[in-house]
């Protein structure tokens, strides 16, 4: 605040806030929202501290750091968050939500408002060949050729998706849920909403015969005693 007129504060209508009207706006994926990401792809993710104390707590470390593992879908990945500098109560849970997002980061939750350069633009100059990745059918209809976007897991940041990446990204949700009744469920949900379901896809290593995405993950949940009835 100071003697300048613009840096009045007054209620934002963009963002709520009580704040000065000189302030800017960032795209941000906060502890609430990371949380619910989380649950979209495995209600029953999971995180630990890498080490407690003498009285069971979470260990921070000598520069107020915490080390933390975030398991999604039965892998497990490292994080790290601080509290800026901050004391009390409020710092510790500014450093869980920190070491969230910083692990987070690792399964690709935002990744985009991390990045220093354009992803997509990166992956458009150095595009990944169908036959690098025997994952993804080499008969796939004719869909995954448009360009008509389809809302992908980052919408809620202005981002979007064609259906070959959004195909790509469930072969590869469901590869990495193998072991996750509900989490495969959710993934067969949203395969038919947009349409894979007769694509031709494999399991996981070793390697299954080619079947449809729909009739893959059906059998997959029901060997997990997922239950059809979960699928409808």
């Amino acid at each position: 605040m100071c003697e300048n007129p613009r840096h009045a504060k007054s209620k934002c209508r963009e963002c709520q806030n009580y704040i000065t009207q000189a302030h800017l706006h960032l795209d941000y994926v906060g502890h609430a929202e990371l949380t619910n990401r989380l649950l979209d792809v495995d209600p029953l993710w999971d995180w630990e501290p890498l080490a407690l104390d003498e009285r069971g707590l979470p260990q921070f470390d000598k520069d107020g750091g915490l080390w933390i593992r975030l398991t999604v879908c039965g892998k497990t990945r490292l994080g790290y968050g601080d509290a800026q500098g901050k004391t009390g109560p409020n710092a510790v849970k500014e450093a869980i939500g920190d070491a969230l997002r910083n692990a987070a980061m690792r399964f690709g939750a935002a990744l985009d408002l991390w990045a220093k350069s354009d992803l997509t633009a990166a992956q458009a100059e150095h595009p990944k060949a169908e036959e690098d990745d025997g994952r993804v059918s080499v008969s796939t209809p004719a869909q995954p050729q448009r360009t008509s976007p389809v809302p992908g897991p980052e919408a809620g940041v202005g981002q979007e998706e064609s259906r070959e990446q959004a195909f790509a990204r469930l072969t590869e949700q469901y590869r990495n849920c193998w072991g996750n009744a509900l989490a495969l469920t959710q993934i067969r949900l949203e395969g038919k909403k947009l349409g894979f379901s007769e694509n031709r896809v494999q399991g996981p290593p070793p390697e299954s015969a080619w079947t449809t995405f729909d009739q893959l993950l059906a059998d997959r949940i029901a060997e997990l005693g997922g239950g059809e009835q979960r699928a409808a």
